[in-house]
């Protein structure tokens, strides 16, 4: 028993928690499709999850997926690489999509098989939405190729608009389907845990909206959000 606690103990330790200073932060870039598209292009399978962006709270998902057509991510790593399977829970926006002649599943990202492995894998916007994220990261690995790469974008927590909510109404900006908050630190470290190594990070600042996204250009830190590409550890 003493000696197993000890092989326990000697094997966290040895997995040291990401500082700031030790991240591979490239650059800040207006949209994530500049780093997404050579990805998918040179990709020979693509999976992207999350495919029909539905916020039923506010609109149905049929009236979600119209006023969304030209922009919708999945539409335009489709456009990229015809070999591309969109997975996502909502049955009936799934439905939707393969009437319009989409590759399209309907299947949890957190617990599903696919059985087979894929070049590059989208999880745009998703993982602030899962109940377990860590076991979610760990699916994806298994879903990778040798040297595949999971692309992962949320929202950052100290986006300076962010300050600005607090300020004028006492509370953060919250998305109603939101059950996490991730910064690259903390998100960096979950990577490591499920089996998969970080290797670029990205802070994503759109262009629009630019005086509450002014601390921005000032400290990267204060951006609407990051991107972080992921390979599976070795």
């Amino acid at each position: 028993m003493t000696r197993f606690i000890w092989l326990v103990t000697s094997n966290r330790t040895e997995k040291k928690a990401a500082r700031l200073s030790d991240l591979n932060f490239v650059k800040s870039i207006n949209d994530r499709m500049e780093i997404i598209t050579p990805l998918v292009q040179r990709a020979g399978k693509v999976l992207d999850l999350g495919v029909v962006e539905s916020r039923r709270s506010r609109r149905a998902t049929e009236l979600q997926l119209e006023r969304h057509h030209s922009n919708l991510l999945f539409r335009q790593v489709c456009n990229l690489n015809a070999n591309c399977l969109g997975v996502d829970i909502d049955e009936e926006g799934i439905e939707m999509l393969k009437s319009q002649g989409f590759n399209v599943k309907a299947a949890d990202v957190v617990t599903m098989d696919l059985d087979e492995e894929f070049d590059t894998i989208v999880a745009g916007e998703i993982i602030e939405h899962l109940p377990n994220v860590g076991q979610f990261l760990e699916n994806m690995r298994r879903h990778l190729s040798a040297n595949g790469t999971l692309v992962i974008t949320t929202p950052n927590p100290f986006y300076s608009k962010q300050a600005w909510k607090i300020w004028r109404y006492n509370r953060p900006q919250v998305h109603e389907e939101h059950t996490c908050w991730f910064d690259p630190i903390t998100l960096c470290n979950l990577c490591r845990m499920s089996g998969l190594n970080p290797y670029e990070i990205y802070w994503v600042q759109p262009k629009s909206d630019w005086l509450k996204a002014l601390p921005s250009r000032f400290k990267s830190y204060f951006s609407h959000s990051f991107m972080i590409l992921a390979k599976p550890a070795a």
